[in-house]
């Protein structure tokens, strides 16, 4: 189904292919209410999928996150991934998950590979006001120690 609708609709990348080809020009934008790239004026194909493709697309991604975690060498990582989806699986009903640990290395240049958990709650709030999320968010840490900036840690 997905494949049709991308083909029917000229391809992933305005009609140019899934990739596209020659020089891509790339900009910040915005897509309105009706599905129209405001940056371009190009109408979005909306690609609705059924629940076994998002599961296939779900468990492609559940295997790159494990592919990269193993090249990081870490013990651990497969049983606390593990561990997550388990709990994720029994609890998660969400709008949004986001992933405190990209947000929170974002353009940081530590030396010791500090993380700066004052980037997270700000990122948090922001997606909450830019989507009009009506959700509660928590926060958790996998068991591994951080190293916090030298701001140290934030009062979340």
């Amino acid at each position: 189904m997905l494949r049709e609708a991308v083909l029917k609709n000229g391809g992933g990348w305005h009609g140019h292919g899934w990739v596209g080809d020659g020089k891509w020009i790339v900009k910040k934008g915005n897509v309105s209410s009706t599905g129209r790239c405001l940056s371009c004026s190009e109408q979005l194909a909306c690609v609705d999928t059924n629940e076994v493709e998002t599961q296939k697309f779900v468990d492609s991604l559940v295997a790159l996150a494990m592919e990269r975690k193993a090249k990081m060498n870490s013990c651990e990582s497969d049983v606390v991934f593990s561990e997550f989806q388990d709990w994720l699986e029994k609890h998660g009903d969400y709008e949004a998950i986001v992933d405190g640990a990209n947000i929170g290395l974002y353009q940081q240049n530590f030396v010791d590979g500090s993380f700066s958990l004052s980037q997270v709650l700000p990122s948090i709030l922001c997606i909450k006001i830019s989507t009009n999320f009506l959700f509660f968010h928590f926060f958790f840490c996998f068991r591994n120690p951080l190293k916090y900036s030298t701001n140290g840690p934030p009062n979340l």
